[in-house]
């Protein structure tokens, strides 16, 4: 009977850790019952900076699913950490301490950007050829940049492309390129792309 009992134990415990967690950037195909926007302020510990950049730039409403231009759009979402990434890592003459010091049309590029029209999880984007920089699917961001996304098999226990499936952007002009931490984080107008936290939040 003991052995009954521990065998049932642990086949639950093994059970309870099938959720597809990716880094620390929330939970993989997770839904949320609200808007882009109510999903983006609802996580103050990965997207207080980005919030404060879309109020600022004046794209609430797109990210809310009100502007009737983009009833739908996917968002390759930077972290609070890519954000950070950004302000300590500026060169040049102009140098910004906040989003709110930023002019608003600079903002403005930097999130659209990383945002495309209709929802687009993992699955619609196809495999870069491998050992190449072609392959995956291009689309054009709400500001006209071309990107490259596709999808990558990574490596288990050292045997190549047997593990879990990577999602990355390629900006093809000016060849910055970026790795999906979470991805298909859906909500009612869209699909979040998590960004990894060692991502520059950047104009592409």
């Amino acid at each position: 009977m003991k052995s009954i009992l521990f065998i049932f134990i642990t086949i639950v415990l093994l059970a309870s850790c099938e959720k597809d967690y990716r880094h620390d950037t929330g939970l993989a195909d997770g839904y949320h019952d609200c808007s882009m926007m109510d999903y983006l302020r609802s996580d103050h510990n990965n997207w207080d900076s980005i919030v404060v950049a879309i109020e600022h730039a004046g794209l609430t409403s797109i990210f809310e699913g009100t502007n009737p231009g983009y009833k739908e759009i996917t968002f390759f979402g930077p972290t609070n950490m890519s954000i950070r990434k950004f302000f300590l890592e500026q060169t040049g003459e102009t140098t910004y301490q906040s989003i709110r010091e930023m002019p608003v049309e600079l903002v403005r590029d930097m999130i659209l950007a990383y945002l495309v029209e209709g929802k687009k999880r993992k699955e619609s984007f196809d495999h870069e050829i491998k050992g190449t920089l072609t392959g995956g699917t291009e689309v054009y961001s709400l500001n006209n940049i071309k990107l490259r996304v596709y999808r990558t098999q990574t490596e288990f226990n050292g045997i190549p492309d047997i593990g879990p499936e990577e999602l990355k952007i390629h900006a093809i002009t000016s060849g910055q390129m970026a790795t999906i931490a979470s991805a298909d984080i859906e909500t009612n107008n869209g699909v979040v792309h998590s960004l990894a936290n060692k991502f520059t939040w950047l104009e592409l």
